[in-house]
C-alpha cells in the first residue's frame, strides 16, 4: 500500500509486551492517534461447522474469525480510509497508529509503552480508538460512556478436608452457603441492585436511555438468547433495563472451584469453596476504591468465623466521553450523514476498556472518541466471533472522512 512516508515502528523489549507504531506524516497541522490492538481473545471450542478461530469464511454479510471485529480490523481499517483519501489528492492530518499487544491481558505495560514511544506519538488531538462497537448496522455509533469493572477469586474454607454429611451436616457449616450470604452483602437477592456501588445517573444519560429505547424497543436484549418463557430484568420498563446495562453496578459469578462435577459428587460437606467473581461498576467510579471497598464488605463478621481469602485481584474505572470542540463534532457528524443518511449516534456500553480512562490521564487535552463495528450479535470473546461486512463498507469511506475533515 503505497502511503508517502510512512513508517513502522516496533518497540519491543524483554519483559514487556511489543507495541507496534505506523506513523504517516500528513500536512502536520493536526495530530490524530487511532488506536487498535492486536491480541485476541482464547479461540475457544463450538464454531459452527465450516468456520472456526483462524480459518476466516464468509457466510451471507459475515466474516468469521477470531479477531475479526475485536479488533483486527483496525489497521486494515485506517490505512484503506488513509489510502483513499490520498488516492482524490486529498489531505491527511498526522497519523499515528498505536496498535497494543495486551489488551485482551488488562493493558498492564500501557502507560510504560506510550511513555517509551512518546517522541513518535507526540501529544495528540484527537484519539479515535477503534475498540469499542455498534448498538446497530445503520447508524455510526460513538460510545458515549463505558462500565468500569474488577475481578477476584474468592475462597472460603471452614475445615482442612471435607466430611461425611451424616456424621458432620448440620453442625458442619457448608461453605456455598457462606460465599452466598457474602454476596448478598454486595447484592440484594431480590431487587439484584448493589446500591452501595451505584451513582446519581445524570439526566442527559437518562434522556439518551430514552431515545435508544425508543429506537430499539426490546431488541435491547433479543441477542440475550434467553430461553422461552424466561425474562430479563426490568422487561416491563426498558429505559431502566438500558440504565442498568450502562450505568450501574452488576455482579456475576463467572466461575468455582471446589465444587466437584455432579458424576464425582460425594456425600460431603466440602472443605472449601471458591468463586470468580467479576463486577461492572458505573463509568464514573474509581475501580480501585470500590474493589478495595469490596474486600472489606466481604472479610467482616464472616458467618461461623470462615477463613476468607482473596487473590487475581484487579481493577479498572470506566469512562465518559467528555463534550467535543465544535469542529470534531462537525466533522463526525457530516461524514456519517455522507454515509449513513443521519448524524452520528451517541450510546453507552456496559462492557469496559479500562485504559480509556488511563488514556485520559496521559492525554488531558486530547478529544477522546471510542466507536467500532462490533454489535450485539458480533460474539466478540465467544465462538462464531463475526464482522458485519456491509457496516465495514461503510464504516471505512466514513472514517475517510472524518480523518480528511480533520486534516
Amino acid at each position: 500500500m503505497d502511503i508517502p512516508g510512512l513508517k513502522f515502528h516496533v518497540h519491543n523489549e524483554e519483559g514487556r509486551a511489543p507495541m507496534a507504531l505506523i506513523e504517516i506524516p500528513g500536512n502536520g497541522k493536526k495530530n490524530i492517534m487511532v488506536y487498535g490492538h492486536l491480541d485476541k481473545q482464547p479461540h475457544m471450542e463450538g464454531w459452527t461447522e465450516g468456520t472456526g478461530p483462524t480459518t476466516p469464511t464468509i457466510i451471507g454479510d459475515k466474516l468469521y474469525g477470531r479477531g475479526s471485529t475485536d479488533d483486527g480490523y483496525v489497521s486494515f481499517a485506517t490505512l484503506t480510509a488513509v489510502k483513499n483519501i490520498l488516492d482524490q489528492g486529498q489531505e491527511i492530518p498526522r497519523i499515528v497508529l498505536v496498535l497494543e499487544a495486551e489488551e485482551e491481558s488488562g493493558s498492564k505495560d500501557l502507560v510504560y509503552l506510550l511513555e517509551k514511544c512518546k517522541d513518535i506519538i507526540k501529544t495528540p488531538d484527537v484519539c479515535l480508538c477503534c475498540d469499542s462497537g455498534a448498538l446497530d448496522y445503520k447508524t455510526l455509533w460513538l460510545t458515549s460512556s463505558l462500565r468500569g469493572s474488577m475481578g477476584m477469586n474468592v475462597k472460603v474454607s471452614i475445615a482442612k478436608d471435607a466430611f461425611h454429611s451424616g456424621i458432620c451436616g448440620g453442625a458442619m457449616p457448608e461453605t456455598f452457603r457462606i460465599a452466598n450470604n457474602l454476596l448478598d452483602r454486595l447484592e440484594d437477592p431480590i431487587t439484584k441492585r448493589m446500591e452501595k456501588f451505584e451513582v446519581e445517573i445524570e439526566d442527559r444519560f437518562k434522556e439518551e436511555a430514552k431515545n435508544i429505547v425508543g429506537l430499539v424497543g426490546t431488541d435491547l436484549y433479543k441477542d440475550f438468547k434467553l430461553l422461552e418463557g424466561c425474562r430479563p430484568i426490568h422487561h416491563d420498563n426498558l429505559e431502566e433495563m438500558y440504565l442498568n446495562i450502562n450505568w450501574r453496578p452488576a455482579l456475576a459469578v463467572c466461575g468455582a472451584d471446589g465444587l466437584p462435577t455432579l458424576s464425582k459428587a460425594g456425600n460431603v460437606v466440602r472443605a472449601s469453596t471458591s468463586l470468580r467473581l467479576k463486577i461492572r461498576l458505573p463509568p464514573s467510579l474509581d475501580a480501585k476504591e470500590m474493589c478495595d471497598e469490596v474486600v472489606k464488605t466481604l472479610s467482616e463478621d464472616v458467618p461461623f468465623g470462615a477463613k476468607i481469602e482473596f487473590d487475581d485481584v484487579s481493577s479498572g474505572s470506566g469512562w465518559v466521553m467528555k463534550d467535543l470542540k465544535e469542529e470534531t463534532s462537525k466533522a463526525i457528524h457530516e461524514s456519517s450523514e455522507e454515509f449513513y443518511e443521519k448524524k452520528a449516534g451517541l450510546y453507552g456500553i456496559g462492557g469496559s476498556i479500562p485504559f480509556l480512562k488511563t488514556l485520559e490521564g496521559i492525554y488531558p487535552e486530547t478529544e477522546i472518541l471510542a466507536m467500532g463495528v462490533g454489535g450485539n450479535d458480533c460474539n466478540i470473546h465467544a465462538p462464531d466471533e463475526t464482522l458485519d461486512i456491509p457496516y465495514m463498507k461503510k464504516f471505512i469511506p466514513t472514517l475517510s472522512h472524518i480523518l480528511a475533515k480533520m486534516a
